[in-house]
């Protein structure tokens, strides 16, 4: 325990004089079976594993945290706006008063064991998690004003230089006004979607196809674990990192933010879903799950940018040797098809 224990020498709990016992065993329970046969489970784990470092993580119940001597839920201590960095504050009533998915925070969801040198803090990861998780961008619990001031300082630099009045400046609060995107400037601010790592529940659970099948059960993964204390969000979960990145690459490299989708028609061609009028008909190239690379091998330079085009050869590969002529065929065919349609077209009334 001394790892802890330093850790705990540090804290402000061990300046206020707050024993461990005080927060890991709930008022009036530290004598009790239960809490004797807890402090023995830890013992073990910490003599199975040769005497380096308790295994068993040490819980803290919300009711050692609100005890009327500690941090008791009155309206003076909801209300508080509490500094949590230099620029946001957190007030506790807000977060006990919301529910995410479901599930209601408790005081360890938040205030957790992380760093190695800080025995208890809020780690912004766990911030992120809730308020960006099945979310929108800067809508409902992820709006960025619950925890951000809007700048009213011109972002235009002459205008910060002292130029004159005649042009209108702009600041963050007419951006906002005018409904300009916060993506606009602010690009890929959140990583990650805080998915599920299945493979973290055999850390705690022998493998089964039934505790995979059970992973799969949002309400009763929370009930099992959230509700009753018995693990932190981010042992089952991907973190969501929150913070600027390039934001000049980050746009540049995501060409779906900007043009449209161009191969959605091929897609839908090899998919072969069922239409108005037109029957379910999947390519056969779909039925063996070959992807558009498997085809769009030759490397050409088209209008001055690099594509990978699709030629026979890449048939003859994984055909025979007279397939090479196929695309072409196809081609040729596809061409005279269209063709013919667009001169009855052009005949018709």
């Amino acid at each position: 325990m001394k790892k802890y224990y330093n850790q705990w020498s540090t804290d402000k709990h061990s300046k206020e004089n707050i024993t461990c016992v005080d927060c890991h065993y709930a008022p009036g329970t530290k004598m009790s079976p239960k809490a004797k046969f807890k402090g023995l489970g830890q013992l073990f784990t910490y003599l199975g594993a040769g005497g380096n470092t308790v295994e068993k993580v040490a819980k803290v119940p919300d009711l050692s945290c609100t005890a009327s001597n500690c941090h008791p839920q009155n309206e003076e201590f909801l209300n508080k706006k509490i500094k949590f960095t230099e620029k946001i504050s957190y007030v506790h009533k807000t977060h006990f008063d919301k529910k995410i998915e479901g599930q209601s925070l408790h005081c360890d969801t938040c205030h957790q064991h992380i760093s190695p040198n800080k025995h208890f803090e809020v780690p912004k990861v766990m911030c992120n998690l809730c308020h960006f998780k099945n979310t929108e961008f800067n809508k409902g619990r992820s709006k960025c004003v619950l925890c951000h001031q809007i700048p009213t300082a011109p972002l235009q630099k002459q205008k910060k230089e002292g130029a004159g009045e005649e042009e209108k400046p702009i600041t963050h609060e007419s951006l906002e006004q005018a409904k300009v995107p916060c993506q606009s400037c602010h690009y890929e601010l959140i990583m990650g979607q805080g998915l599920i790592k299945k493979e973290g529940c055999f850390e705690c659970h022998e493998y089964s196809s039934e505790m995979l099948k059970k992973a799969e059960d949002k309400k009763l993964m929370h009930t099992e674990h959230v509700a009753s204390q018995s693990a932190h969000c981010l042992e089952c979960h991907e973190p969501i990192r929150h913070r600027e990145g390039d934001f000049l690459d980050a746009a540049r490299m995501s060409c779906g933010g900007c043009h449209p989708d161009h191969h959605s028609y091929q897609r839908d061609l090899l998919v072969g879903a069922e239409r108005d009028g037109v029957p379910e008909t999947p390519s056969l190239m779909y039925s063996v799950k070959t992807t558009c690379v498997g085809c769009h091998q030759e490397e050409k330079v088209i209008k001055g940018e690099k594509v990978a085009q699709g030629t026979g050869k890449a048939c003859a590969a994984c055909h025979t040797p007279k397939h090479e002529g196929m695309a072409k065929e196809w081609k040729d065919k596809t061409k005279e098809g269209v063709e013919g349609s667009q001169r009855s077209g052009a005949g018709g009334p």
